[in-house]
């Protein structure tokens, strides 16, 4: 029995174990009850699914205009799954990169030993499912670490059809290059934040791929291709959608290029960690890596990607070192060209992310794939010689061990994902509730009748200062003429920030006459008070 145990039986055994063993994680971590997940990911599925877009105005603030359709699938499983399973499954799906992962380095590392292989490629799996903001994201809502797929795809095809790229006729190569970029097309259409990795991707093929420049282009651009065709696919009905009612595709953001009346002219882009000197960028991973607050909402301790940034520079000067020497270049234990493709891809990902974004939850994928670029990048540094794969796997492993998670806010279990207790309220066919303040709301919206109607007269996208908006404009306009009940909903703790934009409509808390709404994932009990007019 234990003879026909082979590594080809390990592994598949290791495939179906791990997707488990995360979706056993995620229930241990508990519910997930973070702000995004209270401020759009539930709301904007139940609005797609239910028409709210002539009935709602702007209830989840800027992210009210993110593309729901990537949280269909939690929404439509939440209205019928336990908590813990729903939270299993997500885990699980976590655990999928495991299977990227070890592909990619089962395919780049050459080593002899199938049961080395198996230990290796599972190693370098494992460490990158194990980050700091990729582990703390199980169970989670973010989907940073399940969009990840799509770059991992994206590598895995281009790997697979490396040979191909290469040497076939033109013809031959046009739908393998088209398929290698519809994963991370399908990504970047999910989630525009993915967008970094298809830079990655056709640079990295333009840059790397074994063939005179003419056949590095056509493969690079049939590769955009298929980003395009992915993005058409995730993202190409919300980006028309958002076109044709508000005249960009990508409302709200890079709204000073399209100038929609519907928000201010401004790009909306968050750039809080974007905005940097030249210095500052030049040792950003330093910087988050001794304090991730210099990167990212939460606290956490991770020297993956630094570890990369160290050692990439050195791997590239040793290789530069060989060619000004014309030295033939030592066995390094993995396909040479392959791996410089995978380095110099994730390097113009990480440029690009550093120049949009520079919040770390965005380059999650990059974090999971650093265990195999520090095994990459040690093979490349000639003087290094045979302790190259052992300095390798003790980096990694002190990695592992010095890897401290960021806590997101999670909470115990409930039997559902996301429920509210809403009082009764009369007559909801002719009630519009207003929202204010800055505390995610929107999902406890679902749970009030479907009937009323909520503005969000104050958030971080709308404001009554700003009457230039059109949806100032409008909000101000149904406040005007609706001649029913107001109420208003809010976090007891900004009372103050609702009394004051109330009264910039004319309007003011009726004393004393409020309720209660609950959530086992809010951040406290929401009061929902009467309105009348001044």
């Amino acid at each position: 029995m234990i003879a026909s145990f082979t590594p080809s039986t390990a592994r598949h055994v290791l495939f179906a174990a791990v997707p488990l063993l995360f979706g056993i994680t995620a229930i241990g971590l508990g519910m997930d009850a973070d702000w995004d997940l209270r401020n759009y990911h539930y709301y904007n599925a139940w609005a797609f699914l239910t028409d709210r877009y002539d009935r709602d105005i702007a209830v989840a603030q800027i992210p009210s205009f993110y593309n729901p359709i990537i949280d269909l699938p939690y929404f439509l499983l939440a209205q019928c799954l336990p908590a813990r399973l729903l939270a299993f499954l997500l885990g699980s799906l976590h655990g999928l990169n495991f299977l990227l992962l070890y592909g990619l380095s089962d395919r780049l590392l050459t080593m002899d030993g199938p049961w080395k292989r198996l230990l290796l490629n599972g190693f370098v799996a494992m460490a990158g499912l194990c980050g700091a903001v990729a582990f703390s994201e199980i169970g989670t809502v973010f989907y940073d670490n399940l969009l990840s797929l799509g770059f991992f795809g994206a590598l895995s095809l281009a790997l697979r059809n490396w040979r191909r790229l290469i040497g076939q006729s033109w013809r031959k190569i046009l739908g393998p290059a088209v398929l290698v970029g519809l994963p991370v097309g399908l990504a970047f259409g999910l989630k525009q934040t993915s967008v970094i990795y298809a830079f990655g991707l056709c640079g990295g093929l333009l840059a790397c791929l074994p063939a005179p420049l003419s056949r590095r282009f056509l493969v690079a651009f049939c590769g955009g291709l298929g980003i395009l065709a992915g993005l058409a696919l995730g993202g190409g009905y919300w980006m028309w959608h958002l076109w044709h009612f508000y005249g960009n595709p990508l409302f709200p953001m890079f709204n000073h290029l399209f100038r929609s009346p519907w928000g201010l002219i401004e790009s909306y882009r968050d750039t809080q960690y974007a905005e940097a000197s030249l210095a500052r960028r030049l040792v950003y991973p330093l910087l988050f890596s001794l304090d991730s607050r210099q990167a990212s909402e939460i606290a956490f301790r991770d020297f993956r990607i630094l570890a990369v940034f160290l050692l990439a520079p050195l791997a590239g000067l040793s290789l530069l070192w060989d060619r000004w020497r014309r030295v033939a270049p030592l066995p390094a234990g993995f396909h040479r060209r392959q791996a410089i493709f995978l380095l110099t891809a994730t390097a113009i990902s990480y440029a690009v992310w550093l120049q949009l974004f520079a919040l770390y939850r965005y380059i999650t994928a990059i974090e999971m794939l650093a265990p195999l670029l520090v095994v990459l990048a040690l093979g490349l540094i000639r003087p290094l010689g045979r302790l190259r794969l052992p300095l390798a796997v003790g980096l990694i492993a002190l990695l592992v061990v010095t890897t401290k998670p960021g806590d997101w806010i999670r909470v115990p279990f409930d039997r559902h994902a996301v429920t509210a207790e809403v009082p009764p309220i009369a007559d909801p066919a002719d009630t519009i509730v207003l929202l204010a303040g800055h505390e995610p709301l929107s999902f406890l919206l679902p749970s009030f009748p479907p009937d009323l109607r909520f503005l969000r007269i104050d958030s971080t996208f709308t404001n009554p200062d700003q009457r230039g908006v059109r949806f100032n404009q409008v909000m101000a306009q149904r406040i005007s003429e609706h001649h029913g009940r107001f109420l208003a909903l809010f976090i007891p703790t900004e009372r103050h920030d609702v009394t004051t934009r109330l009264e910039d409509y004319g309007l003011r808390l009726e004393p004393g006459d409020c309720a209660t709404v609950t959530s086992p994932i809010g951040a406290a009990p929401y009061a929902l008070c009467s309105v009348r007019r001044q």
